[in-house]
């Protein structure tokens, strides 16, 4: 059970982590502006909002050992990839 909540924990944050990037990637451009700084400080912010709180929801997960943490999240990257890939295809 513990790796079932690992597995669905990890898929909601990577997946998090590729829908960040996508409204901000059409901000940070090549001619480096205040719009560029300012989005670059709000993802900031919001990456470190989000990983004090993952380190306060990984506490429970100690008992995993690293191999398997890692084995898991090799197929939960390309999960949500293809998930995030489908939802863009659906709303865009």
């Amino acid at each position: 059970m513990n790796y079932v909540r690992f597995f669905i924990y990890q898929f909601i944050i990577f997946s998090a982590l590729f829908v960040i990037n996508i409204p901000f990637g059409k901000y940070i451009s090549k001619p480096f502006t205040s719009v560029d700084l300012i989005a670059i400080c709000i993802k900031l912010l919001i990456i470190v909002i989000v990983y004090r709180v993952l380190k306060k929801i990984y506490r429970r997960f100690e008992n995993i050992r690293l191999r398997n943490k890692i084995l898991i999240s090799i197929p939960i990257v390309i999960l949500s990839i293809l998930f995030i890939g489908l939802l863009e295809q659906l709303f865009v």
